[in-house]
């Protein structure tokens, strides 16, 4: 079957589910535990999110900010997990990933963090890292390092998922419209209307606008958001919903400060790309440092419940990016460095079958099957290249970067048992991974000419295929093991222990081949050959860890220890006497968290946790044919050992008044420990008033909200990989966090 084939059976199968049915049936729910209101207080309730970290309404209200289009800011309030965004809007920087860790680990390759109703629909690179309103988002599910078998699906699941729950439609017709102003031409306005119970159907519509200037420089912010949602429920046996997602996102990236401009960050925190035109050889111009990309999701769920009370469940998904990316290639040196323009047009498409039924009181079985595809890239496909003339016009070089579409596949059967047994919980699921990675056909050589035609079709035709840098597909498989074990100690404990097996691939080898192939050519080395040594980089997770809960507040400390295989590097291979990044190497991590959250009395919810963490490399790795890089025992780049959040909403008649604290420790910019960026503390403090009653208004609020309270300079993230060294010429970038900023937003339901 074709793609085209392929996509159109997708769509069809998410219009059946919406179609056909008789009946809706109501999973488990989420239960958020605390007072009503409090978005400080929340765990998980149910058998489907076991032991992940959730956040509820109320909690995704709070902590996604007065933008509220980031679910990577909600769950950057848990312990080990490292998200600065160097604005309000959380929007994707020129790392062509989310500036996130969990755990020490970072976004890696083309898989994606985000999953939404538990299915694989985000990847990197390209948009959508804020294509979700989460005024549509009802409960948020963090996964660190357990995962249950059906949670952890999609190109990698190596640092963890973010599942994403859609508010569904409500009952009643309601009306809700926000609208934000702020610093920096800050401007967000949100609608949504729901239809209420319509019979077996009921049904909601989203839409909301949100634009702004950059905080320094030039530049600005333009998004826009629609979201529909429909469920159909004809009788108690069968439900089908139907999600759909539209955004369009145009933004202009910051500049990464070199770490000597980071040493003097106060001389050098407002420094940005050049504003003016260029009248001269210099690529630092704002305008080719940008991204733009129209982003649509798709995703149904059908259930049918029977009579046994098992459940069969199919649930289909399509996405599609595309966009573009512009940037300056090595702003250090702007005369000499070339403008890229990285064409983006992938797809991510599949589906997940399962058939869940209670064998016993104490035991269910869920049993399934996973596939979907996704193209490319990554790695990068499409890449032109510009140069700058001496009077500063951008020209057209040929591409620098050019090869044919293809498809990575992926073809996962899961299984998983749970219960309880006395005072005993369980959850044990093993999931087989088949992961087709998709060969490569380059037409690279040759085609860096402006002799050769900027349409990419057209280009491709005028280059030959290269056999040195083109490579087969390449299948992995792996087992996924998975198990969480609970005790209860007494009525308000609870220890266990929880292990998974997450994976991972880095695709740098085919991008870095390109850059060196007259190196490798000479060697006689072909990318085939170094492709063929390629490993999955495997992570084998472990948990311990205890729950206590006094009244409504809950207590959850755990130690974690992570064994990596497979760790990317860039090292020297003695066998061809050349340098690349491969995956082979081992790393471990382990650390200590713990969180607290509930209400502290009628008027005071309270959150905080803390973390201590250790991820780095098991052994030294050789740089070049006499040189080794001491990198044993090194604390990754980027990746705090130690952090503390909080906050506190203290309660007074109409009034809500919240401060949240975050302390972020020292970090490194580099492996070998050579680049240092100091420890900060930023404090947000938030004013929420609740608005006496207007007739025809269920309920109004007001919201001021304050950013960087204390206007902290500060290096928000780095832009760096694990394996990025000074010895091969790989400089870390470093991006300023955003200065003090106000806030107003009103909120009203009809």
């Amino acid at each position: 079957m074709n793609v085209t084939g392929k996509r159109t059976l997708v769509f069809s199968l998410i219009a059946l589910c919406n179609l056909y049915g008789q009946d809706s049936y109501q999973l488990e729910e989420v239960i958020a535990t605390g007072k009503t209101g409090s978005a400080t207080a929340f765990e998980t309730g149910g058998k489907e999110n076991v032991n992940s970290q959730g956040y509820n309404k109320d909690a995704i209200d709070l902590y996604s900010g007065p933008i509220g289009i980031s679910a990577l800011k909600v769950v950057g309030m848990s312990p080990s997990v490292d998200y600065q965004p160097a604005e309000v809007f959380g929007s994707n920087e020129t790392s062509f990933h989310d500036p996130l860790r969990i755990r020490g680990k970072n976004q890696s390759g083309p898989g994606g963090v985000y999953m939404l109703e538990s299915l694989p629909i985000s990847g990197n690179p390209g948009g959508g890292k804020t294509m979700f309103d989460m005024e549509n988002i009802s409960w948020i599910d963090l996964y660190k390092g357990y995962m249950p078998a059906d949670k952890s699906l999609g190109f990698s699941n190596l640092i963890g998922k973010v599942d994403m729950i859609v508010d569904r439609p409500k009952k009643e017709m309601e009306t809700t419209v926000s609208q934000t102003v702020g610093s920096d031409n800050a401007l967000r306005t949100f609608l949504r209307f729901d239809t209420g119970q319509m019979g077996d159907v009921s049904a909601f519509g989203s839409v909301s606008k949100t634009s702004g200037d950059k905080w320094k420089g030039e530049g600005d912010l333009d998004r826009t958001n629609v979201m529909l949602g429909m469920t159909y429920k004809p009788n108690d046996n069968f439900k089908s919903e139907l999600f759909y997602a539209h955004s369009e996102d145009d933004h202009h990236n910051y500049y990464g400060l070199s770490y000597t401009e980071a040493k003097d960050l106060d001389a050098n925190y407002k420094k940005d790309w050049n504003t003016a035109y260029p009248t001269t050889k210099n690529a630092n111009y704002y305008d080719w440092n940008k991204q733009s990309f129209t982003d649509d999701v798709v995703t149904a769920n059908l259930e049918y419940r029977f009579a046994n009370d098992s459940v069969l469940s199919f649930k289909p998904y399509y996405s599609k990016d595309k966009g573009e990316y512009w940037f300056t290639n090595m702003p250090a040196t702007p005369a000499t460095s070339p403008v890229t323009q990285w064409l983006i047009d992938h797809d991510r498409y599949g589906a997940v079958l399962a058939y869940e039924i209670p064998i016993i009181e104490e035991m269910a079985m869920k049993i399934g099957y996973w596939y979907g595809e996704q193209d490319l890239p990554g790695p990068p496909t499409s890449r032109r290249m510009y140069t700058v003339s001496n009077t500063g016009q951008l020209t057209y070089n040929g591409w620098n970067m050019l090869a044919e579409e293809a498809t990575h596949k992926f073809s996962s059967p899961f299984v998983q048992f749970s219960g309880d047994i006395k005072d005993f919980s369980y959850a044990f699921g093993i999931r087989y991974l088949d992961f087709k990675l998709a060969g490569i056909n380059s037409h690279t050589a040759g085609a860096n000419s402006a002799s050769i035609s900027s349409d990419y079709d057209t280009a491709l035709s005028q280059v030959a295929l290269d056999p040195w840098s083109s490579v087969a597909s390449k299948t992995f498989t792996e087992w996924l093991p998975s198990a969480y074990l609970g005790y209860k100690v007494t009525s308000n404990t609870e220890v266990y222990f929880d292990y998974g097996r997450s994976y991972g691939y880095d695709v740098n080898l085919f991008p870095t081949y390109l850059s060196n192939r007259a190196t490798y050519v000479s060697k006689g080395v072909t990318l085939q050959k170094l492709w063929d040594k390629q490993n999955l980089e495997i992570s084998d997770n472990y948990d311990v860890g205890l729950k206590y809960r006094v009244g409504s507040i809950v207590l959850s400390p755990n130690l974690f220890y992570t064994k990596v295989s497979g760790k990317q590097a860039t090292i020297y291979d003695t066998q061809y006497g050349i340098n690349y990044p491969t995956n082979n190497l081992d790393a471990e991590s382990y650390g200590a968290e713990f969180a607290i959250s509930g209400a502290a009395t009628e008027s005071i919810d309270f959150l905080a946790s803390a973390f201590y963490n250790r991820y780095y490399y098991t052994e030294n790795f050789q740089t070049s044919a006499l040189a080794t890089t001491s990198t044993k025992n090194n604390q990754v780049p980027d990746a705090p050992m130690q952090g503390l959040k909080g906050s506190m909403t203290y309660k007074i008649g109409s009034f809500k008044f919240t401060p949240i604290v975050r302390y972020t420790a020292s970090r490194y910019g580099n492996v070998e420990h050579t680049q240092e960026i100091p420890s900060f503390t930023t404090v947000d403090f938030n004013v929420d008033y609740k608005l006496p009653k207007i007739q025809s208004i269920k309920e109004s609020n007001m919201q001021l909200s304050f950013v960087n309270l204390l206007d902290k300079h500060y290096i928000a993230s780095i832009i760096t990989p694990d394996n990025a060294l000074a010895a091969d010429t790989t400089q870390p970038t470093y991006l300023a966090g955003m200065p003090f900023g106000v806030y107003l937003t009103l909120n009203m339901k009809f």
